[in-house]
C-alpha cells in the first residue's frame, strides 16, 4: 500500500488562512505576503493538488503535483503546470507541499519533498513570481529531510523549516543526522541553504513516527507553536516507553522547540489522533486549532475549535465543539474531517468547512458552517453538499463510493472577496474523476454556479495506458 503523509502542508499555518480580504470583480494583487494562496500576485487564488495515477493493472503509477492558477473566471485549467515526483514507478512526493515565502520576496512558494520507496531523496521549491511558479529547484537540504511545517519558530521574520522526524530508527547516529527532528532556519537563499539548524529529539525514544506537524503562533507572541502527532503500536510491547504521547505540543524557541506538556493535555483529552488545521475562526487575529474529534456521549464526529489566546491555546474563550445532526449518515464519526478556515459567505465573518468521507456509503458529504455574530460556528443555517444536491454539475458514480470531500484550503480563485471549495470525486465522470469548484456567494455555496474539469482537462488523467 502506497501511504503519503499529510503534515501542515495540507492543514498548517503555511496553507490555511482565514479571511482573504481581497476586492470585488478586480481585486488588487497589493500586500502579496497577506495572500498565501496566490503564487503570481495577481489577486486570485491557486489550487494544488497531487494527482496519483495508475494503470488498470496496477503495475503502473504516476505522482504528479498540479498548480492550476486562478483567474476572474475561476481556475483556468489551460494554466495548469505539472511536476512529475519521478521517473521511478513507485516516485511519490514524500510530503505534501507547503505554502510559504522560503525566500522572503514578497511571492509565496511551494517547498516540499520527493523520493522513491516511501523515502525522500530531495526537497524541492518551486518559487512564486509575477509569471508565476518557477520550475522545482532542488533546495541544498540535508539529505533525507522532509520540510513537514514552515513557521517563523525563533521570532525573527524568516521562515523555518521543520522536519519532525523519521522515529523508530535503529541507526546509533540517528541523533546526529536529525532523523529525531530537525530545525532549519531561515532566512533562506535561493539554493534552500538554511542560515542554522538545530537538532531535535521528538520521535520519543526512536519509538514513534511523527505522522503530521501543524503551526500556529496561537499565543501571538511572534514565535509559531507546532502541533505533531505520532502513530505507534505499543499494546503488546512490553518494552515500550512508558511515556508514550499521541500528540506533542511545542513552542518555538530561538535555539529550537521547547516542550509545552500543558497543552499536550489539552489536546490529546480530545481522544482522536486526527490531523489538526489552524485558522483564525474567531477573527480575532489569532490562529485557531480545529481538530476532528469523537463526541463520548453520541457516537459522532465533531469539529473541536481551541482558540488562540494571549495566554496560550486553549486558555482563553471556550472551546467550540459542533457534532453532527445527520441520523441519515451510516458513518456519523466521520463528521469534521479536514477543517478549513475562510470567508465564504463575504460577510467578514470567518466560516469553517468540514468534510464527512464515508457519508451514504463512501459518497461524502461536505458541509459549510457560517461563523455567527458571536465570533463562532455552529449548525445553525449550516449548508451540507453531496453528489446528490440539485444544480450539481456532472456525472457520479451511482453506487454511492465517490470519495467527494474538500481539498483544504478555502481559496478565493475568482477573486470576488468569497471563498471557494474545490471539491474531488474520484469517481465521477465514469471514472475519469473530477474537480468540483463550488463557488462561494453571499448565501453560501450555490450549487447551479460550480464548475467542473477532470484530471484529463489538467493533463494528468487518473488512468495510465
Amino acid at each position: 500500500m502506497r501511504t503519503r503523509h499529510r503534515p501542515a502542508a495540507v492543514l498548517g499555518c503555511a496553507l490555511l488562512f482565514a479571511v482573504a480580504g481581497c476586492g470585488a470583480d478586480e481585486p488588487s494583487a497589493g500586500d502579496r505576503s497577506s495572500r498565501p494562496g496566490d503564487f503570481n500576485g495577481d489577486g486570485y487564488d491557486d489550487f494544488v493538488d497531487v494527482v496519483e495515477s495508475k494503470s488498470k493493472d496496477g503495475k503502473k503509477y504516476a505522482a504528479n503535483l498540479v498548480v492550476v492558477y486562478g483567474s476572474r473566471s475561476g481556475l483556468d485549467t489551460a494554466t495548469a503546470q505539472r511536476t512529475p515526483a519521478g521517473t521511478e514507478n513507485d516516485a511519490m512526493f514524500i510530503t505534501e507541499p507547503l505554502r510559504t515565502d522560503l525566500d522572503g520576496d514578497g511571492f509565496t512558494d511551494l517547498v516540499g519533498s520527493r523520493g522513491a520507496g516511501g523515502s525522500a531523496r530531495e526537497s524541492f521549491a518551486l518559487f512564486g513570481g509575477a509569471h508565476g511558479l518557477s520550475t522545482a529547484r532542488r533546495l541544498d537540504l540535508p539529505d533525507g529531510f522532509r520540510p513537514m511545517a514552515a513557521a517563523d519558530f525563533d521570532g525573527d521574520g524568516s521562515v523555518d523549516l521543520l522536519d519532525g522526524g523519521h522515529g523508530g530508527s535503529t541507526d546509533p547516529d540517528a541523533t546526529e543526522k536529525g532523523a529525531g527532528g530537525l530545525l532549519l532556519y531561515g532566512p533562506f537563499d535561493r539554493k534552500g541553504s538554511p542560515s542554522r539548524q538545530a537538532v531535535l529529539d521528538l520521535s520519543q525514544h526512536d519509538y514513534a513516527t511523527t505522522d503530521s506537524a501543524t503551526t500556529g503562533d496561537f499565543d501571538g507572541d511572534g514565535r509559531a507553536e507546532v502541533v505533531l502527532t505520532y502513530s505507534f503500536d505499543s499494546d503488546d510491547d512490553d518494552n515500550a516507553p512508558t511515556d508514550l504521547h499521541s500528540v506533542g505540543v511545542y513552542e518555538g524557541d530561538e535555539q529550537g522547540l521547547v516542550r509545552d506538556t500543558r497543552q499536550e493535555k489539552a489536546i490529546e483529552g480530545l481522544t482522536v489522533p486526527a490531523i489538526p488545521a489552524t485558522g483564525d475562526a474567531d477573527g480575532d487575529g489569532l490562529p485557531d486549532l480545529l481538530v476532528h474529534t469523537q463526541l463520548t456521549a453520541t457516537p459522532t464526529g465533531a469539529v473541536t475549535i481551541l482558540y488562540g489566546a494571549k495566554s496560550g491555546l486553549d486558555t482563553g474563550r471556550e472551546r467550540t465543539v459542533i457534532g453532527s445532526t445527520d441520523t441519515a449518515d451510516r458513518h456519523p464519526t466521520d463528521f469534521g474531517s479536514s477543517p478549513s478556515v475562510g470567508d465564504v459567505n463575504g460577510d467578514g465573518r470567518p466560516d469553517v468547512v468540514v468534510n464527512a468521507p464515508t457519508f451514504r456509503g463512501h459518497d461524502g458529504k461536505v458541509t459549510l458552517l457560517p461563523g455567527g455574530s458571536d465570533g463562532a460556528q455552529s449548525l445553525d443555517g449550516e449548508q451540507a453538499i453531496d453528489v446528490e444536491t440539485d444544480g450539481l454539475p456532472g456525472t457520479p458514480n451511482p453506487s454511492y463510493w465517490n470519495v467527494f470531500d474538500h481539498r483544504p484550503p478555502l481559496l478565493d480563485v475568482d477573486g470576488d472577496g468569497h471563498a471557494d471549495a474545490v471539491v474531488f470525486g474520484r469517481r465521477y465522470e465514469k471514472r475519469k474523476g473530477a474537480y468540483l469548484v463550488l463557488r462561494g456567494t453571499d448565501h453560501g455555496f450555490d450549487p447551479k454556479k460550480t464548475r467542473l474539469f477532470t484530471p484529463d482537462d489538467i493533463g494528468v488523467p487518473l488512468r495510465l495506458k
